[in-house]
This record gives structure tokens, sequence and C-alpha cells, in this order.
């Protein structure tokens, strides 16, 4: 027979691709359970890649000398600690100073459209009187609730940072027995440990460098706008920090409720000195300085970040919009260890009809 002299088996080709439809069947219900359980998914998504990022401090604690538990309960206080201090000391005051203000913000937005349309008309650019008052005009009503909307998202921030820094400190202190761990999981194959050490390097680069950046972009959000005179700039500042995170949209969004605050506060003028300011910052931070830090070596293009911050939000929401990158490489990861042991698998197989 033909196929028995090549050593080529007629029904490898079918077999492969019922193999990889019921693989992709089997994707299509994992993503549906990951939508149906997303509250809890985040919440291990954030412990986990906390814990990713904070283990350099706990390897850097194990080489001045600590003993492994106290390396762990020095990291655990060090987290603990940095997220009371931030929240009670940045986010707190900025969400009540907000919430006080939210009330009179539009009155002051009507008189800002206005004060915005003579002065376009002095620059010569001519618009019908109350034309951005009928495009532009909020519902007062919302912009009432603004403040207690805050203050409710703020508590369930506080409820979940609680949940997620319970959990890390315990993921942290299993860190001095997760290498012997590993090295004990039989399932774990060579080529899977390989591929799970790449991700996990990929993502404490990505995230460490991300997290570098967002603190410079919300850092100087804040100074910028508080030189302008817009109010809330601590609060902008740490949504800048925030949103920073998120590829693409994070930036765009950022800029809106600064942008409108400004209009309120400051009239056009302020308004588009703050646009500028978040053109300029992002173009800075995002596109020259990020870039030339985090390397080429991730190979996940534009396109595919747009589509899987689309595609994460949607499954996971604005968490997974925040991890969307770490998220997508774990994914390619898998994949192409399972290309790669099919691949293998076939090979294999020629040679086995050989013998």
């Amino acid at each position: 027979m033909e196929s028995e002299r090549t050593g080529c088996n007629p029904e490898t080709g079918g077999e492969r691709l019922l193999r990889w439809l019921v693989g992709a069947a089997a994707a299509c219900i994992v993503v549906g359970a990951m939508r149906v359980a997303a509250p809890l998914l985040v919440q291990v998504l954030v412990v986990l890649f906390l814990t990713i990022v904070l283990s350099p401090v706990y390897y850097l604690f194990r080489r001045l000398r600590l003993p492994p538990g106290a390396a762990a309960a020095l990291l655990v206080l060090l987290m603990v600690g940095g997220c009371v201090w931030a929240l009670w000391g940045g986010v707190y005051p900025a969400v009540m100073e907000f919430s006080k203000k939210a009330g009179g913000y539009h009155k002051e937005f009507l008189d800002a459209l206005d004060n915005l349309t003579v002065w376009l008309q002095e620059n010569e650019i001519n618009l019908p009187n109350g034309y951005l008052k009928e495009h532009l005009a909020l519902d007062p009503a919302q912009v009432s609730k603004a403040g207690l909307t805050a203050l409710s998202w703020l508590g369930s921030f506080v409820r979940f940072l609680v949940v997620v820094l319970i959990i890390a400190s315990f993921a942290i202190f299993e860190l001095p027995g997760l290498p012997r761990k590993v090295a004990r999981a039989r399932w774990l194959s060579p080529s899977r440990r390989a591929v799970l050490t790449r991700f996990v390097v990929d993502v404490r680069h990505y995230l460490g460098i991300k997290t570098i950046v967002s603190a410079l972009t919300g850092g100087t959000i804040y100074l910028g706008l508080l030189a302008i005179g817009v109010d809330s700039p601590l609060l902008l500042g740490v949504v800048a920090f925030a949103l920073n995170y998120v590829p693409v949209f994070g930036s765009i969004i950022a800029a809106v409720p600064a942008v409108l605050l400004a209009l309120s506060a400051g009239g056009g003028p302020a308004a588009i000195w703050t646009l500028v300011l978040y053109i300029v910052v992002n173009q800075i931070f995002g596109n020259i300085l990020e870039p030339r830090i985090m390397g080429t070596g991730f190979g996940v293009s534009p396109v595919v970040v747009l589509l899987s911050v689309a595609f994460w939000g949607w499954v996971l929401g604005p968490v997974g919009m925040l991890f969307a990158v770490p998220l997508t490489m774990a994914v390619r990861g898998t994949v192409l260890s399972m290309w790669s042991a099919d691949a293998a698998a076939s090979a294999a197989v020629p040679a086995g009809k050989g013998a």
C-alpha cells in the first residue's frame, strides 16, 4: 500500500481536525463558564498576578539572609501597609472631596458651556446659541448622584481589596514551599514547566513595567491638573494610574472626566489645556518610554491587543480589560504548547509505523 510505504496514516488528518473541533467546542464552554464565574475568577486573577509581581521582593529578602517565614511575613506587611496607606491617604480623601462637590458641577458645567460658546465665537468659530447645551447637557439627577456612586464604588472596592489581600497573604506564605511542590507535580512535564516559567517571567516583566509607567503617568497627571486648577486632581490621578493598565482605551477613558471637570471649573481654556496634558503625557509615557523599557519580546500585535481588550472585557468585565495582555499571553503559551505537542506526536507516528 502506498500509505504504508510512505509511513503516512490516512486517518491522521481527520483525527487531528476532530481533536481541534472538540477543543474549540470545549473552549466555548470554558468561556461561557468563565462569564458565569467572573466575580470569583476576577479575585483569583488579581491574587495570581499580585503574587507574581511581588514574588521577586520575597526572593530579594531571601538573598538578604532572611528566613523564609520572616521574608514572607515582611512582604505581607509591606503589601497590606502599602494598600492601607494608598487607600486611606489618597483614594478615600479624593473620593470624599469629589462626592461633596458633585452636586454643584451641573450648574458650573452649563455656565462653562455658555462661556465656551462665547470663547469659540471670539476665535471666529461660530456656533448657534444653546448648541452646546443642547448636545452636551447632562442629566442633573445623574450628576447629583455621582458623589453617592463614587462612595458606593469605594465601598465595593474596599470589600474586594480585603478579600484579595487575605488570599494573597496565604499565597505569599506558600512561596517557600512552591519550588518543592512544583518539582513533585507529575502532571507538569518539562515542556509544560518551560511554558509556565516563560509565562510567569513575561507577566512579571509586563506588569512590573506597566506599574512603574502607570505610576509615572498618574503622578504627572496629578501635578498637571493641580497646576491647571482642575478639581479633584488626586482622584483623577488615581483614575489615570488605574486605567493606564488598559491598553489603548484606558488613556482615552481617563481623559473624559478630567476634561469635563476642567470645562466646569475653568471653562474652555482649562479644558483644552487638560486635553493637551493627557495627550502629551500618554504620548511620552505610553508611546515612547514604555515601548523602550518593555522591549519587543512579547510578540503581541496591536490588533491582537485591541481584540484581547474587547474579548476579556466581555468575559470578565473591567478587570479583564486590565489584564487583557497577560491573559492573552497565557492563552498563546497554552496554544503553542498544545501545537508543539501535537506536532511532536504527528512526527512520532510515521517513525513507529516504519519500525
